[in-house]
């Protein structure tokens, strides 16, 4: 202690004295002699005894500090013990090096452990208010942290516990603001019997997707026989409650795809041949849209109900079409009015072009030519327009589907304009 006195009743004299090569720099390095313990941690340890280090050194006369270097070397070890919890300082090194400005004082503090070391280290990532789907999106923005955190800790004293800890928070935080910047996480960590258990919780913040709005469509395949695929991904669509708006916004690709890739392996999907296309539309209310499409053929069945026409207003209409081309379908058609159960029967030809189809059947027994134009502003809009040969007759329509099974349609013909309830199976 006497020896301790003295070196600070020098430090206090140096002060006020002329110095010939002030130090300006002051370097830690501390070794972990069992070798266990984590760069992370020990870097930690330096950062603590840096700022130590610095206060004793910086501006003092070099020559006179080495001169009283075992001295020095002493206190700092004595520093380090009550500094740096749950570790021993077995030795401490000073040296300087020459600096154009001044000195670097060059220190070393060799350390072990205290008595027990982490063995094992179970870390447990958790994402609350969110669902397992979105959970394991999000788990894929982060896919190294729970190595980094196991390599961090392992290897410490356990009686280190209480400081490691804040390093631990220190990285998590970093990586989720990196990462996740719409998120928050929260960080646990207990030790017991050699092991530590941490566990993190990551919660989201921010405005929330409070509901989600879902369809299944397909103009290839009747709906009817997607119900139970239709249910299914209901469950997955609505699995983005709870998200952060402005996540969804930046991720909707991502998410999007991973629905892609289950779609795609779905029995039905592959028997089909059918080809799945996902749309997210982010907002408190959010839109999820499912199209099934197939470039091999185009099925539908519909039925009519009109209102504002008196006659002829009920009937019904079913399509078969197999493409020969990706653009190109030939077609049949049959058709039936409800009044007096009078059918109908077509052969055509169409040509897709982007959201347009242009179309010329011939139909029997009217013994007439027929051409259709559609046009789908998007999936719920669509034109249409039709000329009938028998009759000289024209049709324009603006159709908008309410669901999967339900569209209206206003109708302005030659003969009278009226509104149309259409069923789609």
């Amino acid at each position: 202690m006497k020896a301790i006195t003295a070196v600070l009743l020098a430090c206090l004299f140096w002060t006020g004295s002329v110095l010939a090569a002030p130090v300006t720099k002051v370097e830690v390095q501390i070794r972990d002699e069992n070798g266990k313990t984590s760069p992370v941690l020990l870097h930690k340890m330096e950062d603590s005894m840096r700022v130590v280090a610095a206060q004793l050194f910086n501006g003092r006369d070099s020559g006179k500090i080495l001169g009283a270097a075992p001295d020095y070397e002493r206190l700092l070890a004595e520093i380090a013990d009550r500094v740096i919890t749950g570790y021993q300082t077995d030795k401490v090194t000073l040296r300087a090096d020459p600096d154009p400005e001044g000195k670097t004082v060059l220190l070393s503090f060799f350390v072990a452990p205290w008595a027990q070391t982490v063995q094992d280290a179970d870390v447990d990532i958790q994402f609350s208010g969110v669902s397992s789907f979105a959970a394991a999106a999000l788990r894929e923005k982060v896919p190294d942290l729970q190595t980094q955190l196991q390599e961090t800790i392992k290897g410490a004293s356990l009686d280190a516990a209480d400081w490691a800890g804040g390093v631990l928070r220190g990285q998590v935080k970093n990586c989720v603001e990196g990462s996740l910047p719409d998120f928050k996480a929260a960080v646990d960590l207990t030790t017991k019997n050699g092991n530590a258990s941490v566990q993190v919780i990551i919660y989201p913040v921010g405005e929330l997707v409070r509901n989600v709005q879902y369809s299944m469509i397909s103009r290839s395949l009747p709906n009817i026989l997607l119900m139970k695929l239709k249910y299914k991904y209901a469950d997955k669509a609505k699995s983005l409650q709870g998200l952060p708006v402005s996540y969804l916004k930046e991720n909707r690709d991502i998410l999007a795809r991973r629905l892609l890739e289950e779609l795609a392996e779905e029995p039905q999907v592959r028997r089909h041949h059918l080809i799945p296309r996902v749309t997210i539309h982010p907002g408190p209310e959010t839109q999820v849209d499912i199209f099934l499409e197939s470039n091999e053929y185009k099925i539908w069945f519909e039925g009519y109900a009109d209102i504002g026409r008196d006659d002829h207003n009920l009937s019904g209409r079913a399509h078969l079409g197999k493409f020969i081309s990706r653009r190109d379908e030939i077609f049949g058609e049959a058709g039936i009015d409800l009044k007096d159960v009078r059918w109908d029967f077509s052969g055509g030809y169409a040509f897709h072009y982007g959201k347009s189809t242009l179309s010329y059947m011939y139909r029997v027994p009217s013994d007439s030519h027929v051409i259709r134009a559609e046009y789908d502003f998007t999936p719920k809009w669509r034109l249409r327009y039709e000329h009938f040969g028998d009759t000289g007759d024209n049709e324009y329509a603006i159709r908008y589907r309410i669901h999967e099974f339900l569209s209206g349609e206003y109708v302005y013909s030659t003969e009278k304009s009226y509104f149309r309830i259409v069923g789609n199976l």
